[in-house]
Formats: structure tokens, C-alpha cells, sequence
């Protein structure tokens, strides 16, 4: 590796394979991963890259990943902390990007302020939650969030509101701009701590029934965005329910595998690299086109080289 030392001792810099930072476990190395926790230490180590004109991404907690076998040719800053850094004035919650996003709904229940539960159990940071407009239940991100701080890719640090985010089911415009969210203002509404911690309890309990332990099976949770309604009276049709009737669950391309109990989920079996988790993918957005005549979008976005890749693909994530 060869990059000047930071300006901020607190930032480490390491040289490891991807695989150890992704909820799938599955990715090669890069030229080095910088490890941020703060706003402070992160606009310091963007300002060190654009100085000596690094070429870099950002990852947060690595749960909507799938890293190339491939080595990537760039540096990783990866933002993320076991160490909420959330201040609270009155039901107004100031929180880093790094902080991961089921500590902040545990941190909002015990403080008895509502409108995040829905975010109990889901991996990733608040960062990440903020890009992909996170949600679960039928809300989302963009529902409570004020305001975002953020700094582009060059160095340009700046604030911007919802509707300057753009935000969409399960996206942002920040998909596109690539600007990093360094933290997150939202404006939660006054609970009852007790009741919210309860209804907490009763979240991770469903979870745990429908989704993989990521301890013992590496995933990146679902793999598709649901489907629109057919009217303005309906609702988002699950995205798992045409790939089982298509016949998805009994798919597998090398060691990925479909999850018994969720046929929009792909795991890790014995042996599987990140190009099966990708030809998997492909087979199951087909067989949905052939039977049902419907176009899968995916939530869960790809990192690197992969054969057979789209031609017009010329960013790291896609």
C-alpha cells in the first residue's frame, strides 16, 4: 500500500480481503481499507485521497454487498462503529452515517421515541439505510429523515434536505451521485418506551423466523426490490412470492444457494464465490420474466469485475 499517513491517528488503515467486512463473507482484497468510525475521521480521510488523488469507495456495515472475486483496484473506506454516536434535542435525533441502524432503533425505543422501529433487526449503518431508503413494514428512511449531511467524492462537504435526496422505494439519488452520508438528521415523534421496547421484542422475533442467522448463513437478506401494485389501491406484491411460484427455491449456481424459507434470499453455501451468487441472481430474474413477465430489480448492489457483467457498467458499485 502506498498512501502518506493520515492526518488522525484514530484511522486505520489495513490490508485484508473484503470477505471480513460483508454480511455475505465473500469478496478479494483492495489496495487498502480505512477504517472510519466518526465524521471527523472520515472527512479527514476523504480529504487524504482527493489530496493524493486516490481512487476509493465507501462501505458501511457491507449488508447489501456482493464483492467481485476479483481484486478491486481502488481504495475502501469503510464507516461504520460499534459505538452509536446519536445526540437527541427534544423528539430531533442527530445521527453519524456510521452508526449502525438497529442501534439506532434500540436507542430510539429506550428513549421512548417512535418512527424507527421499523428498523429493528436490520443490518447495515444508518448511511447505508439513508442511500438505499431502508425500510421494512411499509416505511422507510425518507419518512422521517430532515436532513443529511454529506460530502462528495471530491471533498465538497454540504446539507441536504429530502426532497434534494430524491427519494424513491428502496433508493436515493444518492445512488447516483455517490456522495457519502456522514450523518443523518430525523424527526421522531414522543412514545412510550416500554410499549416501543416491547414491539422491538416482537419485530426480532419475526425476523428470526423469516431470515437467515447471518452467523451461520451469509447472505446479503433480499435479493430483489417487492414489485409495484398493479393499482393505486394495492400494495407492493413481495418479490419472493413470484420467484417461488416461478419455482426460484429449488435454484443454485455453484455454492449459492436459494434460503428454504425466503426464495428472494441468496446464502452462502460450501465453497461459493461471489460469480455464483451473480449467475444465481441472473437465473432468477429470468425465470420471473418468462412466467410472469416481470422485470426483478435488484436492492442488493455488486462491487467489482463479474463475467458476464453489463457492457455499459463503468462504476465499482453497481
Amino acid at each position: 500500500m502506498t498512501l502518506a499517513p493520515l492526518k488522525n491517528p484514530d484511522v486505520r488503515l489495513e490490508d485484508r480481503p473484503l470477505s471480513e467486512y460483508t454480511t455475505f463473507r465473500l469478496g478479494a482484497g483492495c489496495r487498502g481499507i480505512i477504517h472510519c468510525q466518526t465524521p471527523a475521521q472520515l472527512e479527514t480521510t476523504v480529504q487524504c485521497l482527493v489530496k493524493e488523488k486516490k481512487k476509493f469507495i465507501l462501505i458501511g456495515g457491507g449488508s447489501n454487498l456482493v464483492v467481485s472475486d476479483e481484486p478491486l483496484d481502488c481504495y475502501v473506506v469503510r464507516y461504520c462503529t460499534n459505538n452509536p454516536l446519536i445526540t437527541v434535542n427534544g423528539t430531533d435525533v442527530t445521527v453519524s452515517g456510521s452508526t449502525l441502524l438497529d442501534d439506532l432503533a434500540l436507542f430510539a425505543a429506550r428513549n421512548g421515541l417512535g418512527g424507527v422501529e421499523y428498523a429493528t433487526g436490520i443490518p447495515g449503518t444508518v448511511g447505508g439505510a439513508v442511500v438505499g431508503n431502508a425500510g421494512a413494514w411499509g416505511k422507510q428512511v425518507g419518512d422521517v429523515l430532515t436532513s443529511a449531511g454529506l460530502i462528495s467524492p471530491s471533498g465538497v462537504k454540504k446539507t441536504a434536505g429530502t426532497k434534494e435526496l430524491g427519494f424513491a422505494y428502496r433508493d436515493s439519488i444518492l445512488k447516483k451521485t455517490g456522495d457519502i452520508v456522514v450523518s443523518a438528521v430525523l424527526s421522531l415523534r414522543k412514545g412510550d418506551a416500554k410499549a416501543l421496547l416491547e414491539e422491538r421484542e416482537k419485530i426480532l422475533a419475526e425476523r428470526k423466523a423469516k431470515h437467515p442467522d447471518l452467523r451461520r448463513e451469509p447472505c446479503a437478506g433480499s435479493f430483489f426490490r417487492n414489485i409495484d401494485p398493479t393499482s393505486q389501491a394495492g400494495k407492493r406484491q413481495a418479490a419472493g412470492w413470484f420467484l417461488e411460484q416461478a419455482g426460484g427455491k429449488t435454484l443454485e449456481v455453484g455454492g449459492a444457494v436459494i434460503y428454504p424459507k425466503h426464495a428472494n434470499i441468496i446464502v452462502k453455501a460450501n465453497n461459493c464465490r461471489s460469480q455464483d451468487v451473480y449467475d444465481l441472481s441472473l437465473r432468477m430474474a429470468r425465470i420471473v420474466k418468462e412466467k410472469f413477465n416481470l422485470d426483478l430489480v435488484r436492492e442488493v448492489r455488486f462491487v467489482g469485475k463479474f463475467r458476464g457483467m453489463p457492457a455499459g457498467v463503468r462504476e465499482i458499485i453497481w
